[in-house]
């Protein structure tokens, strides 16, 4: 088990998503984001969020009519967009903190 729930394997996975074993491995190479974890014996192990970007890349590729090409820009745009919103968070919170800080030394 891990955060995500448990772990699937490789044919686990292609018949949940019905997509065939050697093309989830073929995406794995062309998708930098698709990072599947291995087990002690080097067997692929796949958790629920790895599911939802092969179910993800699955809609793109097969009903939206995207290329490979076209799924890793957009998974780079969306990507980006999320780091983009985790920095500004960030930056909010160590503001508060900062401002936190300043009133409990004006109350000291």
């Amino acid at each position: 088990m891990n955060e995500h729930g448990r772990f699937y394997s490789i044919s686990e996975v292609s018949q949940m998503t019905g997509i065939a074993e050697h093309i989830l491995r073929y995406w794995e190479t062309q998708f930098p984001f698709l990072k599947i974890q291995r087990d002690m014996h080097g067997r692929r192990i796949y958790c629920e969020k790895d599911i939802e970007k092969i179910k993800h890349i699955q809609k793109l590729l097969y009903s939206d009519g995207y290329k490979i090409k076209g799924v890793k820009i957009k998974f780079r745009d969306v990507y980006k967009k999320e780091k983009v919103q985790q920095q500004y968070y960030s930056d909010f919170l160590k503001k508060i903190l900062k401002r936190l800080k300043e009133i409990e030394k004006c109350l000291s």
